[in-house]
């Protein structure tokens, strides 16, 4: 399943951190003079505050966007070489190597027999333990993807795009 990173975890709270301050300034319309956290006093220069507050968040955006993008390419690789590689046939008789699995587990066991019911019966297992799991594993990747990727970076866009039409 796909789990991010901690790296891209501490990102993601940053860049939300940093969205929420935008939406909030941007929806209360109102910029602080001081930030008595770091005794910055911006008496009469409030939008400095208010532009810098606009480029972290974007900062942590197109951040949080790099990190999501080579997190995703890397869990997703391995199925993309599987897929791209699963035709492959060789020169000779031109096969591929599932088609040579298959040829050899034919010849074990006798249609009509009970070996050969029980090796029908745990393939037809196997097939339904695998949709099964796979369905599982793309409900789980798909929320994470909506909780964890794509909802996080929409707020900061919202936030972005808000603060930025308060200050122009």
């Amino acid at each position: 399943m796909l789990d991010i990173s901690e790296r891209l975890e501490k990102t993601k709270t940053k860049m939300l951190l940093a969205s929420a301050i935008a939406l909030f300034v941007s929806l209360t319309k109102a910029l602080p003079d001081k930030v008595t956290a770091i005794g910055l006093d911006l008496e009469g220069n409030e939008f400095t505050l208010g532009w810098f507050i606009l480029s972290i968040s974007s900062y942590f955006l197109i951040r949080f966007i790099v990190l999501s993008t080579v997190e995703l390419l890397q869990y997703y690789l391995p199925d993309l070489i599987s897929t791209k590689t699963s035709k492959t046939t060789d020169d000779t008789i031109g096969l591929t190597a599932d088609e040579c699995f298959n040829n050899e587990c034919e010849d074990d066991y006798e249609i009509g027999t009970v070996s050969g019911e029980i090796h029908e019966i745990n393939k037809k297992n196997e097939i339904i333990q695998r949709t099964y799991k796979t369905r599982f594993i793309e409900f789980s990747n798909g929320i994470t993807l909506l909780f964890d990727f794509l909802g996080p970076m929409i707020f900061s866009i919202i936030s972005i795009i808000l603060l930025y039409k308060f200050l122009t």
